[in-house]
């Protein structure tokens, strides 16, 4: 008679780990706990916010959120739910290492009574050409097709050298955001390697310049919580269980918009999409550092006025492409003011109709301004330091603070070479960012 691989050979207790259980598997870990004989050695989720890991905290479970854990130990039986987004995924890599699967709701309703790893298993699997590969080929082999996601640091190699870098998802060269053609023949192609059915590129406020596949509804949602918010916004559905939604925030010198996808699928390829936000962006800020950077800071950018970090970055570049091609100078002025709330609110509405339209100004934090400018053969600094000067104690004055106005301090970095560009732009993104 064959043995159920449930069955405990010395009367121990039988050893489960519990897979992606959400917060409908997760009320099921009472009755579980309750079952005489059983042992639960593992609680596996995909994040640390997932229901069943943060219930195994909460009970003192041993608990991970990577899966090559399942390798480490011998189950006698997993669970799995039949809600999880990587359900097949998961119970290859449990085939592969001989431990059989059941969904929580059947083994708790059958009293523990789950199948063993036999003929209708295989089925499920897939057909009798899995089942002979399973018994008998490698099984480091399966565990490493079985996860994918494993870090390019894991699979470095043993002589110690570097792991080799993801390959391209557009291997051509990028299309420009004028050329609508091309534009939607990478958005089909994109599409099509991920079973997407549809995707836009969005600029401005309402623009869509590129559009492949039907409109859909839940996509024009997306793209306005990415524009409210300016966040990446990713979502599954569930009625669709397999597939998610993504649209994704993109800015360069002169453009902000976003890219959106609808229905991915299977849901795994969204990083893909990603990865070709970031190649198309990068691309894009290329093409309008070699067509501007020559006239920069002389064409003023299509957002006038006060600039977000994210804007004033590339603004920066374009100072050093300018800079390395005809020597321009600009300076960077890192302006901090003392703490009178009234008095530089008004400055910051006062400030930007006393520049120029090629200034870039931006405030990163409440109380202190970044101010980018061209020096030109009339050097007109000490113009803008006066203005300055004279917004601030008139903004003083108007609050009601006593007289004299604080003083504010001033810092700068000057680029007046091509050998000064990378301490230039080093020190700037310490400042952007709030350093020193």
């Amino acid at each position: 008679m064959s043995m159920s691989p449930l069955a405990s050979t010395s009367g121990s207790k039988r050893r489960l780990v519990l897979v992606d259980f959400d917060w409908q598997d997760a009320d099921l870990v009472p009755e579980l706990l309750k079952q005489p004989g059983i042992s639960i050695r593992l609680v596996a989720g995909s994040t640390p916010e997932d229901a069943g890991v943060r219930l195994a905290e909460l009970c003192g479970l041993p608990r991970t959120t990577d899966l090559t854990d399942l390798t480490r130990e011998i189950f006698d039986l997993a669970l799995v739910s039949e809600r999880s987004p990587r359900r097949d995924h998961v119970r290859d890599l449990l085939a592969a290492l001989g431990t059989p699967s059941s969904t929580p709701q059947s083994f708790v309703w059958n009293e523990g009574g789950a199948r063993p790893l036999e003929e209708a298993d295989w089925a499920d699997a897939g057909d009798a050409a899995l089942r002979a590969a399973l018994l008998h080929a490698d099984l480091d082999a399966l565990v490493e097709e079985a996860l994918p996601d494993l870090s390019l640091q894991e699979r470095a190699s043993e002589d110690g050298s570097p792991p080799a870098a993801p390959s391209r998802v557009i291997a051509d060269a990028v299309p420009s955001l004028d050329d609508r053609e091309r534009l939607e023949a990478l958005l089909s192609r994109l599409c099509f390697e991920t079973g997407a059915h549809g995707a836009e590129i969005h600029l401005g406020p309402e623009v869509c310049i590129a559009q492949s596949g039907t409109e859909d509804r839940l996509l024009a949602t997306l793209v306005e919580r990415v524009r409210e918010h300016g966040t990446p916004q990713v979502f599954g559905s569930l009625v669709h269980p397999s597939a998610v939604w993504g649209a994704w925030p993109f800015r360069t010198a002169r453009h902000r918009g976003v890219i959106a996808v609808a229905s991915i699928c299977p849901e795994e390829r969204w990083t893909l999409w990603q990865r070709a936000v970031d190649e198309l962006r990068a691309g894009w800020e290329l093409e309008e550092r070699e067509r501007t950077g020559p006239a920069f800071p002389l064409v003023p950018g299509p957002r006038l006025g006060w600039l977000e970090a994210a804007d004033l970055s590339p603004r920066l570049d374009l100072a050093v492409e300018r800079n390395r091609r005809d020597g321009l100078r600009f300076t960077l002025y890192r302006l901090e003011f003392p703490q009178n709330r009234d008095a530089i609110e008004l400055l910051a509405r006062r400030l930007p109709r006393q520049l120029r339209d090629t200034d870039c100004i931006c405030r990163p934090r409440p109380h202190e301004v970044l101010l980018l400018v061209a020096a030109g053969a009339d050097d007109r600094s000490s113009h803008l330091r006066e203005r300055l000067l004279t917004l601030w104690r008139e903004a003083w004055g108007e609050t009601g603070a006593v007289s004299p106005a604080a003083a504010i301090s001033e810092r700068q970095l000057e680029l007046t070479n091509a050998a000064e560009a990378g301490e230039f732009l080093a020190r700037a993104r310490q400042w952007l960012e709030g350093g020193p």
